[in-house]
């Protein structure tokens, strides 16, 4: 005796959303009907099927078939989340690490030429934020060589100056006691050396107080 047709599944007049939602309803059916399916035989258009099949079979090959599905998914997920995860760390977070780190060390000791970052060729933001901080670099160890050098020349010009005061002090005490001297010739010139050494002595003085400002 052929088992209850629970249900009968026409190909010929079914669409794809029913047969869509037949499909679900089987997968989370957990009861073993006698399905009627009817349909055209694939070899001929002209032959019509009729077959009586077990749904729990279906049932057991679809949620099999649904687990191999999301097991390949899922492993499929995961190379795929590695493959961006070791893909932002080459192309971003390394240079970002790179970039950061080159900063703090810079920041460190800037005089120090070892330090300054040597820009890659990349064409992207980074590769931009690199050249333009190797740049910038550059200019801020230029203009500290320039502090230095200034500095070390107004120390220089300093020592130079002092002496020359000193020099010059000495030369205008004697410029005095000619001043005094009873020979015309000596007396004469005495007041252009007297004035010269005072010029001398005003340019050391504005030339002392340019240096401490700088």
């Amino acid at each position: 005796m052929p088992p209850t047709v629970a249900e009968t599944i026409d190909f010929m007049e079914m669409g794809w959303t029913k047969l869509l939602g037949d499909a679900f309803a089987t997968l989370l059916r957990q009861e073993d009907r006698a399905l009627r399916v009817i349909g055209r035989s694939p070899k001929d258009a002209n032959v019509i099927i009729e077959v009586i099949v077990k749904e729990r079979p279906l049932h057991d090959a679809m949620v099999d078939f649904a687990w191999r599905i999301f097991l390949l998914s899922l492993l499929i997920s995961l190379i795929t989340a590695a493959l961006v995860y070791f893909s932002l760390q080459w192309f971003m977070v390394r240079p970002m690490r790179r970039l950061t780190d080159n900063i703090v060390g810079f920041r460190e000791d800037p005089e120090d030429a070892s330090r300054a970052l040597h820009p890659s060729k990349r064409p992207d933001e980074i590769g931009v934020a690199e050249r333009e901080l190797a740049a910038m670099q550059s200019d801020v160890q230029t203009a500290l060589r320039q502090k230095t050098h200034l500095a070390a020349l107004g120390t220089a010009v300093a020592k130079v100056n002092h002496d020359l005061r000193g020099i010059l002090s000495s030369a205008l005490l004697v410029s005095d006691r000619l001043e005094d001297s009873k020979d015309p010739a000596v007396k004469s010139i005495t007041p252009r050396i007297i004035s010269s050494i005072e010029r001398a002595v005003s340019l050391c003085t504005e030339t002392l107080s340019y240096v401490g400002k700088e």
